[in-house]
């Protein structure tokens, strides 16, 4: 294993290409290693495709602010209708207008803010992130997959953004449709505009797809998870529909005090009608309810559920269960049995009790 003090150099094969990085190695075994750029990429490299590596005494730094642009620029260039916009902690990568993008990047700043006072509250400090967030907002849903495809993600209808683990980047569209924000506009929107756009049928929708993909991002660029390490998805889903109400009584279209979501509530609703069978114990024990397209939405609506009442009535104990799932290695792997386990000794093991407080909970809203 490389030193995480010391700056590691490999060159290794991406889709047919060469590749060089400069960063950290931070996991090797038999498989593979696990390398950390400076700008806080992730590659998981197998020894097939690895070409060479060397290392030298300089510190791992991350690229500066300076450095991150510049590479950001030579990567997306102006040449094709890429443009970049920087706050204070993202890197807003845009093919819309500039008004748009800065709308974006506006909505952005505010969840990182909310979600960072959120947690603080909760008593769960957050490190500030170690490397700049990168935003790539584009302006039709045609572009959109086709950048999906490059980056081998498969889309589900309807889609309009995705977080990317990996290269630790959310990657999202305008659904909208309004020709305020058509490519090509490079001027800023008005804040009419900006309410026409709130106003949009799709609009609410579109904000909870930003919001909940850029939760994922603030929580594995700030320490709330760790990226390759064996997360509980229902956890890291769960946050995510639970920050991802929007508001429309909000400037923004979101704010920093999460509401209940309703229509995850009301799927949920409808889902245990149905009488599942251990609907709580089943998306604990495994992730794979989640990437089935037939059961997806009744996965992410139990997460949100039981996201919802734990931090709501069991505040101490969650915050608990979350700093245990923090201390996990990555690139290690829990069996179904030991998810449970961990589940139990944060929650206890009455799990009757736990599924009927939840529902009596929920049913109050």
């Amino acid at each position: 294993m490389g030193s995480l003090f010391a700056l590691d150099y490999i060159e290794f094969r991406e889709h047919g290409k060469v590749r060089k990085e400069e960063g950290r190695i931070v996991l090797e075994a038999q498989d593979g290693l696990a390398f950390e750029a400076r700008d806080g990429q992730y590659f998981v490299v197998p020894p097939d495709l690895l070409i060479s590596r060397t290392s030298d005494e300089k510190l791992f730094k991350p690229y500066t602010q300076q450095e991150s642009t510049e590479r950001l620029k030579n990567e997306f260039p102006e040449s094709q209708g890429y443009y970049l916009l920087e706050t204070n902690h993202f890197f807003v990568i845009y093919t819309t207008s500039l008004g748009f993008a800065q709308w974006y990047g506006q909505l952005l700043e505010k969840l990182y803010t909310g979600y960072s006072s959120f947690w603080k509250e909760q008593g769960v400090i957050l490190s500030p992130p170690e490397f700049p967030m990168v935003a790539i907002v584009l302006s039709n849903p045609s572009k959109f997959l086709l950048y999906a495809q490059s980056e081998g993600f498969q889309l589900m209808r309807g889609q309009c953004a995705y977080y990317n683990k990996s290269s630790n980047r959310v990657v999202m569209c305008d659904l909208s449709g309004l020709e305020t924000y058509r490519e090509g506009d490079k001027d800023r929107a008005s804040s009419r505009d900006i309410q026409v756009f709130l106003n949009q049928p799709n609009a609410a929708n579109n904000i909870s797809a930003v919001i909940h993909e850029a939760v994922h991002l603030a929580g594995f660029s700030c320490g709330m998870h760790t990226r390759f390490a064996p997360n509980p998805l229902w956890l890291c889903e769960g946050l995510a529909v639970f920050h991802e109400v929007p508001d429309s009584g909000k400037r923004a279209g979101w704010s920093r005090t999460p509401k209940p979501n309703l229509r995850r509530l009301n799927t949920l609703k409808i889902y245990l009608q149905q009488n599942p069978v251990e609907p709580l114990q089943t998306i604990i024990r495994s992730d794979a309810l989640f990437n089935n397209a037939a059961t997806a939405a009744n996965s992410y609506a139990t997460a949100w559920g039981l996201t919802y009442y734990l931090i709501k009535r069991r505040p101490k104990e969650f915050t608990a269960y979350l700093k245990k799932i923090q201390e996990k290695n990555i690139l290690s792997e829990d069996s179904p049995e030991i998810r449970i386990q961990d589940f139990e000794e944060c929650f206890g093991d009455n799990w009757n009790k736990i599924l009927k407080d939840c529902i009596d909970y929920l049913k109050k809203l």
